[in-house]
């Protein structure tokens, strides 16, 4: 149980530096973080091996 409070002080201090960050920054972080992950998520997904109907078979 000792765990959490140091989870929450680590959360707080990133939150601490986040908000100290310049804006033009912060934005620059968000859009790589974001980048990031949708581009994990659509690789994710196109290697399903899904292939879409051919088309005039509906």
């Amino acid at each position: 149980m000792k765990a959490l409070p140091a989870i929450d002080l680590a959360l707080r201090l990133a939150r601490g530096l986040v908000k100290a960050l310049p804006p033009r920054v912060r934005k620059s972080l968000d859009d790589r973080c974001f980048g990031a992950v949708f581009q994990v998520t659509r690789v994710t997904n196109d290697a399903y091996g899904r292939k879409p109907p051919p088309p005039g078979n509906g």
